[in-house]
């Protein structure tokens, strides 16, 4: 009995140990992913793929189409009609480094930390309607709206079976320049500085971030706004790995 109760013990501690040299040895070198959260564009198709560079660290590289969202009501006296052309694409690069004084695993299974940089463009034309004292006015705008971050991000990626993976990227601080182009044509009587204005404004609330940066800011007289300000980032990606399986180097 006793000797089989050791047999078996062996067994079990044996395949524990071949298991963990597994997990802890072999890795894919390539990752495709999907974001599936885009709490300000959310309707977009962004794909990314990861690529391992050293045992420890990735490189990034992110792509794809996204809206900016609709807008209705811009206040009291101006509301969007109709969206009548709408576009948009982000791409992004990050570095990553796996700490592997943390991690259990090699990368890309764990915590990372690394620089970003995101761009996003966003293009929208909208006729808009005006409430001019009782009388309502007309008129198409059409808004080119671009964001630049530079930042620092912190996250953790699960690896299943080798194959499946959920990166989330859970603080991702940036510096962001903000910059709208707003253009408004038609036969009008309203006063377009203010409009425009107004819109903008409505176009960055979707920013909380830079709430204490828009005291006395306004679109210039050629119908431009450009500022910096603070960014963040928080995104969640479903992979899926492929590649030859790669021994850790020891």
């Amino acid at each position: 009995m006793k000797t089989t109760l050791l047999l078996i013990s062996v067994f079990v501690i044996t395949n524990s140990a071949m298991a963990q040299d597994t997990i802890l040895n072999y890795h894919r070198m390539n990752t495709i992913k999907i974001e599936f959260t885009q709490a300000l564009f959310p309707k977009s198709l962004i794909v990314s793929y990861e690529r391992i560079t050293r045992p420890n660290q990735s490189f990034c590289i992110t792509g794809g189409y996204e809206e900016f969202p609709p807008l209705v009501r811009v206040n009291s006296t101006t509301i969007v009609k109709d969206n009548l052309d709408k576009s948009g694409f982000k791409v992004a690069a990050d570095y990553r480094f796996y700490l592997g004084k943390e991690n259990k695993y090699l990368a890309p299974h764990g915590i990372y930390m690394g620089p970003y940089f995101a761009f996003h463009d966003l293009y929208n034309v909208r006729n808009i309607e005006v409430d001019v004292e009782g009388v309502k006015e007309t008129a198409n705008l059409t808004t080119d709206f671009n964001i630049t971050n530079i930042g620092f991000q912190f996250g953790y990626q699960f690896v299943i079976k080798n194959r499946w993976t959920f990166d989330i990227v859970t603080f991702g601080p940036s510096v962001s320049n903000y910059k709208v182009k707003i253009k408004t044509d038609g036969e009008f009587t309203f006063d377009r500085d203010e409009v425009e204005n107004e819109i903008l404004l409505k176009l960055l609330d979707r920013f909380p971030m830079l709430d204490d940066l828009l005291t006395d800011k306004e679109v210039s007289d050629k119908g431009t706004f450009d500022t910096w300000g603070a960014g963040w980032r928080f995104q969640m990606h479903l992979g899926y790995q492929f590649g030859k399986m790669k021994k850790k180097n020891k």
